[in-house]
C-alpha cells in the first residue's frame, strides 16, 4: 500500500521540466516588427536564418506576435530547409493557443512554430538537421501583425515545445496522469469493496479509504490553484476530476465502511454468546 500511495503521489506532484536550449536571438531593426497586408502578396518573407546552429532534431520558433484587423484566416509558416532533402513546413493553423491562427484583432500572445526532424522514428543522431529557416507571414486579406521577442529554441527528446512556460505538465503528462491514476484508483476502489463486503482486512480497508480521501482533497486544491495560477485545461482538468470524484466517494463512504465492520463484528460477538 506504501508503494501505491508513494507512486500516486509522485505522479500527482510530477511536472515536466522544461530544458529548452535558447539557439538563437533574433533582433530586429525595428522592434517590433511590424507588417501590413500586400495586395496580390500573400506570402511575405519575415525572417531567414542561414545555418541557423540546430545540433537536435525537435526545435522551435517561438516569439510573441499582435495583429490588427486581419481578414480571413493568417498565419506564420516556418519553412525548413534540408539542403536536397526538400524543404518542410510548419504553420500556425489551429483554432486556439500557441499554434493558433491570426484572424480579426489580438494583443500579444505568443507564438510557436514547432519542428520534429525525427519523425520518422529514426534516433536523434540519425536525424537531418536544417541548413536554413525562413519565417514567412500568410495574409489572405486586409490586416496587420507585429512579432517581437523572437527566439529559435531546440529541445531533448521527450520535451514538447508547445509545453507553455510555466505549466506544470503537458498534455502527454496529464493523459499519462489520467490513464494511471485513474487505473490505480479503480483497482484500489475494487479492492477496498472486496474485502470490506467479506469483513476482511479492516485496518488496510479503512486507512485506504482515508489515504484516498486526503489524496482526493489534495488533487482538489492543486486543480484550483491550476485554475488560479491560468494553468492550461490539460493540467487543471483531470486534477480537479479526480480531486472531486475521490472526495465525494470516498467522503460519504468512510463512515459506511466502519459502520460495515463495526456490524460484522457485533454479529461475530453475538454469534458466540449463542
Amino acid at each position: 500500500m506504501k508503494t501505491i500511495i508513494v507512486a500516486f503521489s509522485l505522479l500527482l506532484l510530477s511536472v515536466s521540466l522544461q530544458a529548452e536550449e535558447l539557439v538563437r536571438a533574433v533582433s530586429f531593426a525595428e522592434e517590433p516588427l511590424t507588417v501590413t497586408a500586400v495586395p496580390g502578396e500573400q506570402q511575405q518573407l519575415l525572417l531567414e536564418l542561414p545555418d541557423p546552429g540546430i545540433t537536435l532534431p525537435v526545435y522551435a520558433l517561438k516569439g510573441m506576435v499582435r495583429y490588427d484587423g486581419v481578414e480571413g484566416d493568417g498565419f506564420l509558416q516556418l519553412d525548413n530547409h534540408f539542403g536536397e532533402a526538400g524543404t518542410f513546413f510548419s504553420k500556425s493553423l489551429a483554432p486556439a493557443g500557441p499554434l493558433g491562427k491570426l484572424s480579426g484583432s489580438s494583443d500579444w500572445r505568443p507564438f510557436v512554430l514547432p519542428f520534429y526532424a525525427n519523425s520518422g522514428g529514426q534516433a536523434d543522431s540519425a536525424a537531418p538537421l536544417p541548413d536554413k529557416l525562413t519565417l514567412s507571414l500568410v495574409l489572405p486579406g486586409a490586416g496587420s501583425v507585429s512579432i517581437r521577442d523572437v527566439g529559435l529554441y531546440q529541445y531533448a527528446s521527450g520535451e514538447d515545445p508547445l509545453q507553455a512556460a510555466g505549466q506544470w505538465f503537458d498534455d502527454r503528462s496529464a493523459a499519462l496522469f489520467g490513464a494511471i491514476g485513474g487505473s490505480l484508483i479503480g483497482l484500489w476502489g475494487a479492492l477496498i469493496g472486496i474485502l470490506a463486503a467479506r469483513g476482511k482486512a479492516r485496518h488496510f480497508v479503512l486507512g485506504s479509504a482515508n489515504v484516498l480521501l486526503v489524496i482526493g482533497i489534495a488533487s482538489f486544491a492543486g486543480g484550483i490553484l491550476a485554475v488560479a495560477t491560468a494553468q492550461p485545461y490539460a493540467v487543471y482538468y483531470p486534477l480537479l476530476l479526480i480531486g472531486i470524484i475521490l472526495a465525494v466517494v470516498f467522503g460519504k463512504l468512510r463512515g459506511n465502511l466502519s459502520a460495515r465492520y463495526e456490524q460484522l463484528e457485533l454479529k461475530k460477538m453475538q454469534s458466540m454468546d449463542v
